[in-house]
């Protein structure tokens, strides 16, 4: 048992021997391996190194120091025509291709006034009153197969029978050098100022009675202008005054003159063209002075079997001043004109002022308005002229605009009297005829106005 025991104790320490031994030489094996990777992790590492200094050099060359400011890259795919750019609102609603060669825009005006009439008569009412829808129109702009080729036209209704009419309609080309062409039925944009400005723009409710009298009005014609920095230019070919009034005939053989012509200049001595678009100086806006000088000459029509020629042969000329400066305006205007027929030899005078002044910026706008007005003894330059009793006439008016939108939306309210007899009526001013030797006629005329 001694010797078997002992044997045992041989064999263990032998097998202890063994495996120590094994153990010894893995150890061994593993210390080889883990030294070989350090080396390499070490390589690596160095040249990661010099990658990142190549790049960091690459880096600096390509961005500077200094701060640069990225521009978004252009796409290289044309954008396509979205819907909200081809239809909206832009100061009227528009349609319009993507290309902008066909385009409409459709506006739309009520003009809603309230008219108080007080007269010295002898026998009948000697006070009227009452509301008139004085202007609704729908007005189409825009243009057609160019941008150059522009369109105008106005559907008004009469503010008395309620009839659609066309008020204006015109055909508009620019040329590449700055003139434009006009052809059709417009306002005459080259003789008093006064008539130029759209009624949606004018100060008081209404334009003058000084420019029912002395305006050349609505005209069929064609007209060139041209407009430079400091000034521009306006000449019109037509059938004569007020030949395209809805209250006039016409047609080619029906008008009242054989020719008819205006030509006006209108000088910018400081200020933006764009402000001389109204009478009214906005608080926002900067000094502004322009001055204006017109002709207009229209030769009656020779052995016409048509009644009398109204207004027949005559020339008128007139210089006109405008000034504005941060919610303060003023306007001034001269006019004469004279007779060239066989009957009596007239020579009529006109003079017009008016100023305001936003006494509450962009909303309160008190005005006042002188007209004077000398006749010559004759109502108007048709070759038998109507006699007057009185040659002169004098009007004062006093009022205000509130504006709750600028011309887009306001109120306006004023009171107009006439010094001395009225000898025509003029409806939309709110003056009515004065029986002979009768005068002090005082309007007070309101109007709201919405313009989209």
């Amino acid at each position: 048992m001694v010797c078997a025991a002992v044997i045992a104790c041989r064999l263990w320490a032998g097998q202890a021997t063994a495996v120590a031994q094994v153990e010894l030489e893995s150890n061994a094996s593993l210390q080889v391996i883990d030294n070989d990777l350090s080396a390499d992790i070490e390589v690596l590492y160095r040249r990661i190194a010099e990658l990142e200094a190549k790049v960091a050099q690459s880096q600096e060359a390509l961005f500077p120091a200094e701060p640069t400011e990225f521009l978004p890259c252009p796409s290289p795919e044309p954008q396509g025509c979205f819907f909200s750019k081809c239809v909206g609102y832009d100061n009227g609603f528009y349609v319009r291709t993507c290309d902008q060669d066909f385009t409409l825009k459709v506006n739309g005006l009520l003009q809603v006034r309230q008219y108080s009439d007080w007269r010295n008569v002898t026998t009948g009412d000697d006070f009227e009153a009452g509301f008139v829808v004085e202007r609704a129109p729908i007005i189409f702009s825009g243009n057609v197969l160019s941008p150059k080729l522009k369109y105008w036209f106005i559907l008004q209704a009469s503010r008395a029978s309620g009839t659609n009419f066309l008020e204006e309609g015109k055909i508009i080309y620019a040329f590449d050098n700055g003139m434009v062409f006009q052809a059709g039925r417009f306002r005459d944009p080259a003789f008093l100022r006064e008539m130029e400005v759209s009624y949606t723009r004018q100060l008081p409710v209404e334009r003058s009675y000084y420019n029912a009298v002395f305006s050349s009005g609505v005209i069929e014609g064609i007209s060139l202008s041209k407009q430079y920095d400091c000034f521009r230019w306006m000449t019109t070919l037509n059938d004569g005054a007020n030949s395209g009034s809805v209250s006039n005939s016409k047609d080619f053989y029906q008008d009242y003159t054989d020719i008819a012509c205006s030509a006006g200049v209108d000088f910018k001595l400081f200020g933006e063209w764009v402000q001389y678009g109204d009478f009214t100086s906005w608080p926002d806006e900067e000094p502004a002075m322009f001055l204006r000088s017109s002709l207009f000459w229209q030769n009656e029509e020779h052995a016409d079997a048509l009644p009398l020629s109204e207004r027949a042969s005559y020339i008128s000329y007139s210089g006109e001043m405008t000034y504005e400066s941060h919610g303060f305006a003023a306007f001034g205007s001269l006019v004469g004109r004279h007779s060239q027929h066989d009957g009596p030899d007239i020579n009529q005078y006109g003079g017009l002022g008016q100023i305001s002044y936003q006494v509450i910026p962009n909303h309160w706008e008190p005005f006042v308005r002188y007209e004077h007005i000398w006749y010559d003894g004759y109502a108007d330059i048709s070759a038998t002229g109507t006699p007057l009793n009185d040659s002169t006439l004098d009007i004062v008016s006093v009022g205000f605009n509130w504006y709750f939108h600028r011309q887009a939306f306001k109120f306006t309210i004023e009171a107009m009297h006439a010094l001395d007899e009225v000898p025509v009526s003029v409806p939309n001013t709110g003056f009515l005829q004065d029986e002979a030797g009768q005068s002090g006629q005082t309007v007070l005329r309101s109007q709201i106005q919405l313009f989209f």
